[in-house]
């Protein structure tokens, strides 16, 4: 009630007068209808206080102004780990890929195994922070984990592999998938939106390439697939050497101490 027919003393301060204060019984509400909301004036109580404070409000208590919330969804520093086991896994894919070059089947799957754990691990540490990073990184872990699962076991001799149909409609739906993660601009950092489009971009030419038996296409999604890499490779060299530096100095530190 901020009006100015409303009584200067109505709500500000119990001891002062205390209607309109905590519980508001049956009296006071008759009070509140018939002075504090109109006629404060013919209020026996009003006169009293006038009298005694010379017609001075008192001072409602000082409030500090809310703070504002963080923006939702606010870009992070790059994820090291998710990043990092991410191009080692779109490289080692994409190197054997090449007709020239064949990895160790075992190798592979060892490799492939290993980053998309890493990568999952990432997505679920992101969990709580980072809702679409953590399914960005859990699921391309899944999905090298699935690579595993219908390309390379196959090609060892557990399984048959798929049709080129089948394998284009699958490299399709994810890459559809990954390009659905690109649009999360406000929650991914410029990276990770750059690693995810280009990543994108070698799964639907590793479609076409399974569609049309295009080795344009093949070479495109290998060249797209070690650029997407490169990222994922510097800032985890970058990272290894952060923290050796600051090993060194933690021992230069040490010794140092020692000398003294």
């Amino acid at each position: 009630m901020q009006d100015a027919a409303v009584c200067p003393y109505y709500d500000h301060d119990e001891d002062v007068c205390d209607v309109g204060c905590g519980y508001i019984s049956s009296h006071d509400a008759s009070m509140i209808i018939k002075f504090c909301s109109c006629q404060y004036q013919d209020c026996q109580k009003y006169r009293e206080l006038a009298n005694r404070l010379g017609h001075q409000s008192p001072e409602r208590p000082k409030t500090s102004p809310p703070v504002p919330p963080a923006p939702f969804g606010k870009p992070e520093n790059p994820p090291i780990l998710g990043l990092f086991c991410y191009g080692v896994t779109a490289a080692t894919y994409a190197v054997d890929k090449l007709p020239a070059l064949s990895l160790n089947l075992h190798l592979l799957a060892v490799i492939l195994m290993l980053g998309a754990i890493g990568q999952i691990s990432a997505g679920l540490s992101a969990l709580k922070n980072n809702v679409l990073r953590a399914i960005a990184f859990t699921g391309s872990g899944l999905f090298w984990l699935s690579i595993l699962a219908i390309d390379i076991l196959p090609r060892a001799g557990y399984g048959s592999l798929p049709g080129p149909i089948p394998m284009m409609g699958y490299f399709a739906m994810w890459g559809m998938f990954t390009l659905i993660i690109c649009q999360g601009l406000e929650q991914l950092t410029r990276i990770c939106r750059l690693v995810f489009a280009m990543m994108t971009a070698f799964l639907l030419l590793l479609a076409m390439a399974h569609a049309t038996t295009n080795a344009y296409f093949l070479y495109g999604a290998i060249v797209l697939g070690l650029t997407s890499s490169l990222p994922g490779f510097y800032f985890g060299i970058r990272h290894l050497g952060n923290e050796a530096r600051q090993l060194l100095h933690l021992e230069l530190a040490k010794s140092g101490k020692i000398r003294s």
